[in-house]
């Protein structure tokens, strides 16, 4: 369309000002017309035909080559259908009559033919090469906005494929633990392994329902973290000392699920001992960040149990594929507006985590705003 619009125009201001033949600039307007048509025919040729060439099946070779035909066939149509040149302007009330043209001389040369390429032929090619270009970068400009929405298709569904490793992160050895925990409780101390089984289904429904959302109320993942750890402890003395400090009680707070979980696990896993003082101190904090925007600061110092050089590489790998996991994750939730610090001291383990906060479920408010 824009062709269309300046190409007459154009044209004429190639011609000059001083042009007042009107059939001749009818034909040239004509001509333009044609030559508008032309372009429209080469513009859909490379846009259906050439143009995937490179954006969508990548042979630059191909398309240089298709480029370079289309063009060729273009300023052959171009060349054979040249506009005819102005006549001269007309000298009214002349007196003196026109001279017959001088002969040529003997030993001088004819007069020199016109150029092959003419100012209309420079001027198609530049719209020839204005017109492609522009087509291959609209393009390359949209195929970039599906790549991206692509990208975060599948960033959106890794992240929900880690939360989903992160959801049964919790492998049926603490299941059959618990349950062998229960078992035993059963004829020792029947109150206790009633409340056990509550608490191991609360967990278990937490796990497969609640945590299926994208973001929960702190309350809620405050209340698994308990029942987790009331089942976990079981299992041990009581030289473990378990502290949590927080002051808010999350009714306000919305975090992802699941988020702390591997942390309190890898706490008990490797900080506690059976026959030793051990302890695990969590702490969590909200507090107004820089933006004005709420953020919490956590934090899970463990004791660590000393073990042979086996156990130690055992406990480095397992702990570094936790670790990459919820890194990969945290990157994908929040980008860079997080920190997540982890101190591996002699005899204790420090995790340190600072990640966004909401005062309400941010994927319900997008469904309102969308």
């Amino acid at each position: 369309m824009l062709l269309i619009i300046i190409g007459p125009t154009l044209s004429t201001l190639f011609h000059g000002h001083e042009i007042d033949d009107t059939k001749f600039l009818l034909n040239d307007l004509m001509h333009t017309i044609k030559m508008m048509a032309a372009y429209i025919i080469v513009f859909i040729i490379h846009d259906i035909i050439i143009a995937p060439l490179l954006v969508h099946k990548h042979k630059p070779w191909l398309y240089f080559l298709g480029v370079v035909a289309l063009g060729a066939v273009f300023m052959l149509y171009q060349c054979n259908n040249r506009p005819d040149e102005p006549l001269p302007p007309k000298i009214e009330n002349s007196q003196q009559p026109v001279a017959p043209p001088p002969e040529i001389a003997p030993g001088k040369s004819a007069p020199v033919e016109p150029p092959p390429f003419r100012r209309h032929d420079i001027l198609a090619m530049i719209m020839f090469l204005f017109g492609i270009g522009t087509n291959i970068g609209v393009k390359f400009y949209f195929r970039s906005i599906i790549a991206r929405k692509e990208i975060e298709d599948l960033e959106k569904e890794n992240l929900n494929q880690n939360l989903l490793q992160l959801r049964y992160q919790l492998h049926p050895h603490f299941f059959m633990n618990t349950l062998n925990n229960i078992h035993a409780l059963v004829d020792i101390d029947p109150k206790k392994a009633q409340q056990c089984i509550i608490d191991l289904s609360k967990l278990m429904r937490y796990v497969l329902y609640e945590s299926n959302h994208e973001f929960v109320q702190a309350s809620r993942e405050i209340e698994f973290m308990a029942n987790y750890v009331s089942l976990t402890r079981i299992r041990y003395s009581d030289k473990l000392t378990f502290t949590v400090d927080s002051p808010d009680d999350g009714t306000h707070v919305w975090i992802p699920p699941l988020i702390f979980v591997s942390f309190v696990e890898n706490a008990f896993k490797h900080g506690v001992s059976y026959n030793k003082e051990s302890f695990i101190n969590i702490v969590g904090k909200i507090y107004d960040g820089k933006d004005g925007k709420p953020r919490m600061y956590w934090t899970c110092h463990n004791s660590k149990r000393k073990s042979n050089g086996d156990s130690k590489k055992k406990v480095a790998e397992a702990s570094g594929i936790g670790l990459s996991n919820i890194r990969q994750r945290l990157n994908l939730m929040f980008g860079t507006n997080y920190s997540l610090n982890i101190t591996d001291g002699t005899d204790d383990y420090l995790v340190e985590m600072d990640i966004p906060v909401f005062n309400s479920d941010p994927s319900t408010n997008a469904t309102h705003n969308a």
